[in-house]
């Protein structure tokens, strides 16, 4: 974890798995599973390159990323994207939270198929700048947000949050289309290619993906 020295802490907003990914359109009964395993690929990913903390809205959900190399989790009382990356960013500046790196990258928890080569290249290049931000597969959205100090980070999540990103002052940086950092995963045409191991392994036993028809 952290080998390749990025100063950054990666916070990973995770709401509540039971109510993740509603618009994949899966059974109730599975939805919950793919979505915490999705996270879990995400984070587990992040944390080859850099610290994670997890901004987790469910009690269940903060125990499995805790007990990750690399990760804590931080149990949030807050509610929307934008309150939970903010409360992540204030928790590590508390007293106690340890000798954090000194600046913040926000990644959504639906990065399955995150490459860590992906993720400490964008890193490197957001080190100078005081806010940078990569736009999701659509163009629109937003997948990665940093800033330098935590201060810093000005997090405008929703609809057409790339935009509001740059407008906010954060730095586009040119990644190509089919990067894994950008190709998060909200539709079900999107679980076509891009997933962990997890996330395959979740919708396999399913029956909603046959097998090794997903990459990672």
């Amino acid at each position: 974890m952290g080998d390749m020295g990025e100063p950054f802490t990666v916070i990973v907003p995770v709401k509540a798995t039971g109510r993740g990914k509603s618009r994949l359109g899966l059974p109730d009964a599975v939805r919950g599973a793919v979505a915490r395993a999705m996270a879990v690929d995400t984070v587990v990913a992040a944390a080859l390159v850099a610290p994670v903390l997890v901004v987790a809205e469910d009690a269940a959900d903060a125990a499995v990323f805790a007990a990750l190399p690399g990760v804590r989790a931080h149990l949030t009382r807050v509610r929307g994207l934008n309150l939970s990356v903010l409360d992540g960013a204030a928790a590590l500046r508390r007293p106690g939270a340890g000798d954090a790196p000194p600046g913040v990258a926000v990644l959504p928890a639906d990065l399955p198929g995150l490459d860590a080569a992906d993720l400490a290249d964008a890193l490197r290049r957001a080190r100078q700048l005081d806010r940078a931000v990569v736009a999701d597969r659509q163009g629109t959205g937003t997948t990665l947000l940093t800033g330098r100090r935590p201060d810093l980070l000005a997090p405008a999540y929703g609809e057409g949050s790339f935009a509001r990103h740059v407008a906010l002052g954060a730095v586009p940086l040119d990644v190509p289309a089919g990067v894994s950092i950008r190709m998060d995963v909200d539709e079900p045409a999107d679980l076509d290619g891009h997933l962990g191991p997890r996330s395959r392994a979740a919708l396999e036993a399913a029956g909603l993906l046959q097998h090794g028809r997903a990459g990672g």
